[in-house]
């Protein structure tokens, strides 16, 4: 688009854009050799032939006049010609020529608009800028059409999508004015078509009002990537799409350098609202991570700014962690305390009332207490935490004990969750369940359902459920399958999805197993399946054969065994370098096929050999299958990366050569802190400091707790790893930390429940409470000790991380399942 559109474009947006008053401005009318001369110049003009003072075009002429102002800022005559006196060849012959007006660029004719489609200023700007900018507003009819050009403006550009309800209308204006301004810079993307909406996520489809969204489509690199959509929620007029463009345009996170009251960025100039986050240097990081995620949730509504603590007066507390300033012109600031980014979006929203300030009535501080108070059991922390979140689970079947056995009998497969209203694991793990019912509603042979168990014990006892909440899935002709991974939604995603896959999957020649094992079969389910691995037997191998089908079957749910036992398996083990019976699998990130030939023919062992297959010999580590690797008796041997630049690529390189030595006394893994934001925390528990990375950190958990760092001046790799190594294990290398044994005890002695039974029924819990004369004491002196207990706990709280993670695989499978997925949602 030429220069001078945008300078006048803009001149335009910011002097506002009025519509020209009746006798404020009157419509030029032009001779024959004026009007050639306007052909001539090369520029835009709109012209209207007339002939006669026909009423009935009274209205018509009177628009136009209206409409002269506003198209001339943009550089576009807009004039008659009075046919009765001057005869303009080819126009003024027309019979048809009070019916139309003509819209040329220099000599060109480039559309003719029926009169009565111009009724009024803003129709006659939208389809005079609609029609000049055709290179910069792209119409799109369908969904495809939409498609093909998001695809097209991958790492190019971004794109502006809009819906008006017709052309000609206020908000058609609007859009296209925009597009004069901003078309070289973005793409304008238009419809009028309401069935091309049904792709973007709306929840009230059906009101036919303008819409607009913003493509991040520029910063999608990867043609696979979908580009990120922001959706403007304010009326299209051009002064608010301008001011939305305006704050699109500025970073998505300023930092500031100057306390929050001396913060002047763009949100602020708009008088919009503005999140400040606190942060210092050990966790600016981590806190850049977490505003980024608020910004993109509260864009074009706020602005965020990420301040550093140094900067705040010394007077406001040291516990907040946020500030708020309110849309308008005041400036004051309210510092909050908040527990969770979603309590900072719904403030911004309007969804939260009450938030917690440092002006608190005694209401409030006893809610702060019964916070803290709730910290040592973090299944119930997440319930308070979400206490403020509306779910919605009524769309999932409830059913009774006349509903239940209906259910089982008329659906192929139904998965039960039986839990209580009262129970505070079964509260959080609602949530994951409705999101699941939610991703899986389209499937019409498969039913989420629930029974809760405090209405209809009978159904739960009958069904042998004896802890909650619980989850089992009926399969028609089969026994229930009973759930026993973590209490996630993507880990039950997954149990749901292979569940329904026949468990082994028989083969039936060797060219399926070698399908089966590059996951050419049932790729749909790819993102569930893991690691593929085919059990391979003779005909004669009956015994084996039978004890694997027995092992599938104890495994449904959790993987995929495929089973082939034909003569040729022979030739499958010799190709790949196994003795039958055996196993073989492809591991991730390896080509080749490894085997397992197995010696026993047990059941059990089966079980345990795939198990072992399943494990990669050098995983990425993350909160939700650390306790599939950790190994009480082995040294944790991590490496810690937070980027992927070519020390990091060859560091992990070098260390999975060294993985091939079969060094199996140590559990060698990798934690991106890109991905498990808590291996922050955890590097800073073990070295007390964080280092450069990549860091490589061997940890002594069995015995000593001792922790040894790499040499952080040194190149990661085989040779210099296995010298490190050596001389670790022969006492010449020193430790950099030793971990201490951390109880895990209640924040205040107020809390400690188990000690206060111990004094109403002395011994009716010591044997759960090793130190009980001790807590009874603390009981006791608790009202003196409460401070100095809480700010403790706060300094323990990295360390409690790290102790649970190493009793991960001693304590109940429910609690820790629901605790590190608490860690894992607390640090994202």
């Amino acid at each position: 688009m030429d220069q001078w559109h945008t300078y006048l474009g803009l001149i335009l947006l910011y002097a506002g854009y009025f519509n020209a008053v009746d006798g404020m401005k009157t419509l030029h009318t032009l001779n024959q050799q004026h009007f050639v001369n306007i052909l001539q110049s090369g520029k835009a003009s709109l012209i209207y032939f007339k002939r006669t003072t026909n009423p009935s075009i009274r209205h018509f002429l009177q628009q136009l006049e209206k409409s002269s102002e506003s198209l001339e800022e943009y550089g576009i005559t807009v004039a008659q010609v009075n046919c009765a006196t001057e005869k303009v060849p080819k126009y003024c012959e027309n019979e048809d020529v009070l019916k139309k007006a003509y819209l040329f660029r220099g000599n060109i004719m480039l559309r003719s608009f029926a009169t009565d489609t111009l009724f009024d200023v803003d129709a006659i700007v939208a389809n005079v800028l609609f029609n000049l900018l055709f290179n910069e507003i792209k119409y799109v009819s369908s969904l495809m059409d939409l498609y093909d050009i998001e695809d097209k403006m991958k790492g190019r550009r971004d794109i502006i999508f809009t819906f008006v309800r017709a052309i000609g209308v206020p908000e058609h204006r609007a859009i296209m004015e925009t597009a004069f301004v901003y078309g070289a810079k973005y793409q304008f993307v238009l419809t009028t078509e309401q069935s091309v909406l049904e792709g973007m996520d709306l929840e009230d489809p059906d009101r036919l009002s303008a819409r607009l969204w913003f493509f991040h489509c520029k910063m999608a690199m990867d043609r696979n990537q979908p580009c990120k959509r922001s959706y403007f929620e304010k009326p299209l007029t051009t002064v608010n799409i301008h001011s939305y463009l305006k704050v699109l345009e500025a970073p998505l996170v300023t930092e500031a350098t100057v306390p929050p009251e001396r913060v002047s960025t763009v949100h602020v100039q708009l008088k919009m609202p503005v999140v400040f986050l606190f942060t210092q240097r050990e966790t600016h990081e981590h806190d850049r991570t977490i505003a980024e995620s608020i910004a993109w949730q509260l864009l074009g509504r706020a602005g965020v700014v990420l301040v550093s603590r140094t900067q705040l007066h010394p007077n406001v507390p040291t516990d907040v962690n946020v500030g708020y300033r309110s849309a308008g012109a005041d400036f004051s600031i309210n510092y909050l305390v908040t527990t969770s980014v979603e309590e900072i979006v719904d403030l911004v929203k309007g969804k939260v009332k009450n938030v917690s300030t440092r002006e608190k009535d005694d209401e409030e501080e006893n809610e702060d207490m019964d916070f803290i108070g709730i910290q040592d059991d973090e299944v119930a922390e997440t319930v308070y935490r979400d206490k403020w979140r509306e779910l919605n689970i009524d769309f999932i079947q409830a059913l009774t004990d006349s509903s239940f056995p209906t259910s089982l009998a008329t659906t192929p497969q139904v998965v039960v969750l039986f839990y209580t209203n009262w129970d505070a694991v079964s509260k959080a793990f609602l949530q994951s369940y409705a999101e699941v019912s939610t991703r899986l509603a389209d499937m019409k042979d498969l039913a989420l359902t629930r029974v809760n168990c405090g209405d209809w014990t009978d159904v739960c006892l009958k069904e042998n459920v004896t802890h909650f909440p619980a989850v089992k899935i009926y399969i028609q002709g089969e026994n229930p399958l009973f759930y026993s991974g973590m209490l996630g939604a993507q880990s039950l995603l997954k149990f749901i999805m292979l569940s329904r896959v026949p468990n082994p999957l028989l083969l039936t020649s060797t060219e399926d197993v070698e399908a089966y094992l590059k996951g050419e079969l049932h790729s749909d389910l790819k993102p569930q399946w893991g690691i593929p691995v085919v059990g391979l037997f003779s005909p004669e191998m009956k015994k084996v054969n039978d004890s694997f089908i027995e092992a599938a079957n104890s495994l449904r749910g959790a993987v995929v065994l495929g089973l082939y036992s034909h003569k040729d398996a022979i030739y499958l083990s010799q190709k790949f370098g196994v003795a039958l019976p055996a196993l073989v699998f492809i591991r991730k990130e390896e080509s080749h096929v490894d085997g397992i030939h197995l010696d026993s023919l047990s059941t059990e062992d089966i079980v345990s050999a795939v198990k072992s297959a399943m494990l990669e010999k050098f995983p990425e580590v993350t909160v939700e299958n650390f306790p599939i690797y950790f190994h009480p008796l082995k040294p944790l041997f991590i490496l810690f990366i937070d980027n992927d630049d070519t020390k990091t690529l060859k560091a992990r390189e070098e260390l999975g050569e060294l993985t091939k030595l079969n060094l199996q006394i140590y559990t060698m893994c990798w934690i991106d802190l890109r991905n498990t934001h808590v291996g922050k925390e955890i590097l800073q528990v073990y070295l007390n400091y964080l280092p450069q990375l990549p860091a490589l950190i061997l940890v002594q958990l069995n015995s000593s707790g001792q922790v040894f760092a790499f040499p952080e001046e040194q190149l990661i790799s085989k040779m210099s790893v296995l010298h490190w190594l050596k001389k670790v294990q022969t006492g010449q290398e020193d430790p950099k930390n030793l971990l201490q044994g951390k109880e895990w005890t209640p924040p205040q002695a107020a809390y400690n429940f188990l000690a206060i039974m111990d004094i109403m029924h002395p011994g009716f819990a010591k044997q759960r409470t090793p130190n009980s004369a001790k807590q009874e004491h603390l009981y006791e002196e608790g009202e003196n000790e409460t401070e100095h207990l809480s700010q403790s706990n706060k300094e323990e709280d990295q360390n409690k991380l790290v102790a649970e993670s190493e009793k991960v695989h001693a304590t109940p499978t429910t609690s820790n399942e629901m605790k590190t997925q608490h860690e894992l949602h607390n640090e994202l």
